[in-house]
């Protein structure tokens, strides 16, 4: 041991003096040389601009293949999966002390061909005219950055948090409370597949005017989103929001803007014995809807007032896998858009259940089915300026079916999800005042095929 110790001894003396390892080979003094290369490095790439507040870039893509057939056509389209859209953002925080805290988050959306916004193009009207959705056809659909979040916040660990600025209201995601593992393509927001796309009779092809809040702009017609208004939670705006801290698993939410919106939500989440649970319930008022696509209101210039009422629940047996997600709602509007009209008040049901495995070392399986029914969606005619007495009242339904394959390794997820969506007897408006009524038979079918990557 000795004799290794003093051979070590010698090769080190002997490289010094040959300078084999001097300083001078790294460019004279090594640490200002190395400090100039950090210099350099920051100069050329980008940093926070200070190192008092954490810096986290996030985000994800979900692209997808989506087949649609509306019974008259059908085609394929590449989209922007709008059940989880693709979204890059930062966020970050600072301890003011080992009470008090505060934060920021910055988000943005990269929209193109949104799934909620493309149609079928060209859709021949009653008369024997074309009519074109001018929001987006095809795979050109709603293109470019959209900001989704810009706020600050103040946290305290006692006293709870503090936001501000554009963000998501008490009710956003509310009726979306869901354990399956499936939300890249699955929730009870069913819309977000086909929003944009003509209503059009199933038989005929010719374009069915419903009367509802949603309208393509420039184009006298009716979308699909006019009869599958989703699920009624709440959605993003320019806010102040209060967060309770968590108490027994609850979590009570407050926002407040937009020219005196306002909701409440009450969120749930925990385990009992070996189901786990999340649940939610909230109250909305004002005018923020939870959509991308409405651009004009029947006779008026602006969203008319509506309350809401919405929750959902969902609990995952751990041992077995079994899940089952329900939520439900309603909605009332308060304010009329044209003197004799009256919005009538929609709800819906929505439910999901499966089995989520980890029948694989990739990661998670889950296999789904999922159903969904709205009713009372229209309009009543009253009053001596209408030229019918009547309600109009209409139902709508969807149904699908689904597999989610997680990629642990990848932060990824594989789907492929199908949708029939239905409705009966929808009352076409075009002759309104010109003779009697028509009713019409929608369908559609959407299957979808993607993958999303976190990052």
């Amino acid at each position: 041991m000795r004799s290794g110790l003093y051979t070590a001894l010698f090769l080190s003396s002997a490289i010094l003096a040959s300078g084999g390892a001097s300083a001078a080979d790294l460019g004279g003094d090594c640490c200002a040389d190395l400090e100039e290369r950090v210099a350099e490095l920051e100069a050329t790439t980008a940093r926070k601009g200070n190192r008092k507040v954490s810096l986290t870039v996030y985000g994800q893509v979900n692209q997808a293949v989506m087949f649609w057939d509306d019974s008259t056509e059908n085609n394929i389209y590449v989209v922007n999966n709008k059940a989880s859209t693709s979204h890059f953002g930062f966020e970050g925080s600072a301890a003011i002390n080992s009470e008090w805290s505060a934060g920021f988050r910055l988000e943005i959306e990269t929209a193109s061909a949104n799934s909620d916004f493309v149609d079928q193009g060209f859709v021949p009207a009653a008369p024997g005219g074309l009519l074109r959705n001018q929001i987006g056809v095809g795979d050109e659909g709603r293109t470019g950055l959209f900001l989704r979040h810009a706020q600050w916040y103040l946290s305290s660990k006692r006293l709870g948090r503090l936001t501000v600025g554009q963000q998501s209201n008490a009710t956003d995601n509310i009726a979306e409370m869901d354990l399956s593992r499936t939300s890249v393509v699955s929730l009870s927001s069913v819309e977000t597949a086909n929003e944009g796309f003509f209503l059009r009779d199933k038989d005929t092809g010719l374009l069915v005017q419903f009367p509802g809040i949603f309208a393509a702009a420039g184009a006298n017609t009716s979308l699909m989103g006019d009869l599958f208004r989703g699920n009624l939670d709440g959605g993003r705006g320019n806010l102040v929001r209060y967060d309770t801290p968590v108490i027994a698993g609850f979590i009570l939410s407050t926002a407040w803007g937009e020219d005196d919106d306002w909701d409440i939500g009450l969120r749930y989440g925990g385990d009992i014995g070996d189901i786990s649970i999340r649940a939610g319930i909230g109250y909305h008022t004002g005018k923020i809807l939870d959509t991308d696509n409405v651009t004009s209101v029947v006779g008026a210039n602006s969203i008319p007032d509506h309350e809401e009422v919405v929750g959902s629940i969902s609990a995952l047996h751990k041992p077995t896998g079994l899940f089952v997600t329900v939520a439900g709602g309603g909605r009332n509007w308060i304010d009329s858009p044209v003197s004799g009209l009256e919005l009538l008040g929609e709800k819906y049901f929505y439910v999901k259940s499966g089995l989520l495995r980890r029948w694989f070392t990739l990661g998670d399986t889950a296999i789904y089915g999922e159903y969904y029914k709205i009713w009372d969606v229209g309009l009543e005619f009253a009053g001596p300026a209408s030229v019918f007495n009547e309600r109009f009242d209409e139902e709508a339904y969807a149904f699908g079916f689904g597999v989610v394959q997680h990629v642990d390794a990848a932060a990824m997820e594989l789907y492929l999800a199908y949708k029939h969506y239905g409705a009966n007897d929808i009352t076409d408006f075009s002759s309104l005042g010109g003779g009697a009524l028509t009713d019409h038979d929608i369908q559609m079918d959407i299957v979808m095929g993607g993958a999303r990557i976190k990052f």
